[in-house]
C-alpha cells in the first residue's frame, strides 16, 4: 500500500502566496510620487478655526487644491490605529517647526480619520496641532486605495502628489527639507 501525499502543505503554501499577490497588488492601488491627486471631496471642516488654518470657505466641502498653500501633507489615520498614535507627537513637532519657520502659510497639513465619526475627529482634534477631518463612510479612503494607516501624502499646488510614504514617517529631518524643498523655501 503506498501512503497517500498529504495536500495540506502544498493548500497552506498556495494560500499565502496568494495572499502575499494579494496584498501586493493592494499596494499597487495607491497613490505614487508624479500621480495626480483623486478628485476628493473633503468635508466641510467642523469648526471655523479649521477652515481658517486651511483656507477654505467654513462650511462647505473642499479639494486638496482649494487649500490656500503651495504643499499640503495629507495624513490618513486611523482613529484606532496605534501606529498613528505612535507618529502624532513627531507630526505635531512637525507643524510647530513648520510655524516656527514661517512656513504655515505656505505647507499645510490635515489628517483624514478614515471611518472616524464627526464625533471621533472632534477629541483627535484635541490632541493634533492640524485639522482632522471625518471619513467616516470610508469613501475618501476607498479612493486613495484603501491604504493601510498612517499613509502620508504631499500634494503640490496643481495636484501633484510629490511625496508618499505607508507607515510610521521617521526620518522626519528628510521630509522637513523635502517640503522646504517643495514649497520653494530656502
Amino acid at each position: 500500500m503506498t501512503a497517500l501525499k498529504r495536500p495540506w502543505p502544498t493548500c497552506i503554501s498556495a494560500a499565502l502566496l496568494l495572499l502575499l499577490l494579494a496584498g501586493a497588488a493592494a499596494a499597487g492601488d495607491l497613490p505614487q510620487e508624479g500621480d495626480r491627486f483623486p478628485a476628493l471631496e473633503f468635508p466641510a471642516p467642523a469648526d471655523a478655526r479649521a477652515a481658517t488654518v486651511l483656507g477654505v470657505p467654513p462650511g462647505k466641502p473642499f479639494a486638496v487644491q482649494d487649500v490656500r498653500a503651495e504643499l499640503v501633507l495629507v495624513e490618513v489615520i486611523g482613529v484606532y490605529c496605534a501606529f498613528c498614535v505612535e507618529q502624532l507627537p513627531s507630526f505635531n513637532r512637525l507643524h510647530a517647526r513648520l510655524v516656527k519657520a514661517g512656513l504655515s502659510g505656505r505647507i499645510k497639513m490635515l489628517a483624514l480619520a478614515a471611518g472616524g465619526t464627526p464625533q471621533e475627529t472632534q477629541l483627535l482634534g484635541k490632541e493634533y496641532a492640524y485639522p482632522v477631518l471625518p471619513d467616516e463612510s470610508y469613501a475618501l479612503h476607498r479612493v486613495l486605495g484603501e491604504p493601510k494607516t498612517p499613509f502620508t501624502l504631499l500634494v503640490d499646488r496643481q495636484g501633484v502628489i510629490r511625496f508618499v510614504h505607508l507607515g510610521v514617517l521617521r526620518d522626519l529631518d528628510g521630509l522637513y527639507a523635502l517640503m522646504k524643498q517643495l514649497a520653494g523655501s530656502p
